[in-house]
């Protein structure tokens, strides 16, 4: 069962003067609670293609840099043991333009591909820019009932290490015996990126449906949606070509699935400024048929109950 993440919110007006146009928002991955599971650089290279379908996002996130009376926490699960609790972070820094996120292998059994956790903040106390950055990365109206922004540290992602993953940066050698790694890690960043985490997401439902304006134009309607997901079955395309979005709620075994314009279209609603989708390497592959996260984001492989 998906469940929304619990998050402490506050009001506050960016005091942060960035200059120039908005920049491309960058992925730092960080492995200080990894066991062992990302040490082979081909996985770590998995996880930097997956940042890459998210290059077409541009923004200005103010950083986060505790000092001076500036402090906050921010707990989740431990990414290598979803089991053993909630771990903390003190006063982490982040860069401007800059999602940290923490990953790591953690056994779950059969069923599950992965959980993306955007944390529950505590602590957070300094001056009004400060508070600010922690909360919403000074971005305007992203939180509460009309939310049409959304700003945030990062998150963590733990990934299930009882899959027998694909790691191939291409399809070959994906069959109805794995599951495909880089389909996982694109889904699993989008909920960091505010798919089922974000306000302006949820405030753009209604009786089931996403009525964002981007996503309905792309539709050509209403989306059927299931809490943190499209729902089961909607299509889109990707590069023209016909593909189940990513963002619904299961991915087949066998199957590799890449973001589709309705997937950038929701994160355009939720408040991301999205360029000309990029298409990295194997995306080329791909279309040529040569190849190609409190809890949010649970990724099965069945539909979700």
């Amino acid at each position: 069962m998906r469940q929304r993440v619990k998050r402490w919110l506050c009001g506050g007006v960016a005091l942060w003067a960035a200059s120039g146009q908005a920049s491309a928002v960058s992925i730092q991955f960080d492995y200080t609670y990894d066991n062992g599971y990302f040490d082979d650089p081909l996985r770590r290279e998995r996880l930097q293609q997956a940042a890459g379908y998210y290059l077409s996002l541009q923004d200005l996130l103010t950083p986060i840099a505790p000092g001076s009376g500036d402090s906050w926490t921010v707990w989740f699960n431990n990414p290598s043991s979803l089991g053993s609790g909630l771990v903390q972070q003190q006063n982490l820094a982040v860069a401007p333009d800059t999602l940290r996120v923490f990953v790591g292998g953690s056994a779950m059994g059969s069923g599950v591909l992965g959980y993306a956790m955007s944390g529950i903040l505590t602590d957070v106390t300094g001056s009004e820019a400060f508070v600010d950055s922690v909360y919403t990365r000074g971005q305007e109206n992203a939180t509460g009932a009309s939310a049409t922004d959304y700003g945030w540290w990062g998150g963590a992602i733990a990934f299930n290490s009882d899959v027998n993953w694909h790691w191939g940066d291409t399809t070959a050698g994906l069959d109805a015996g794995s599951n495909d790694f880089l389909t996982t890690a694109i889904h699993e960043l989008a909920h960091l990126f505010g798919y089922g985490s974000a306000d302006s997401w949820f405030n753009s439902i209604d009786a089931g449906l996403f009525t964002g304006e981007a996503a309905v134009a792309v539709y050509g309607g209403p989306v059927p949606v299931s809490e943190a997901h499209w729902a089961e079955g909607v299509m889109s395309t990707v590069a023209g070509i016909p593909q189940e979005t990513l963002m619904d709620p299961s991915t087949p075994a066998g199957v590799r699935q890449l973001p589709t314009a309705l997937d950038y279209a929701g994160l355009t609603d939720i408040g991301w400024q999205v360029t000309a989708v990029p298409l990295p390497g194997a995306l080329g592959l791909f279309l040529l048929g040569a190849g190609p996260l409190a809890w949010l984001g649970l990724r099965r492989r069945a539909v979700c109950p």
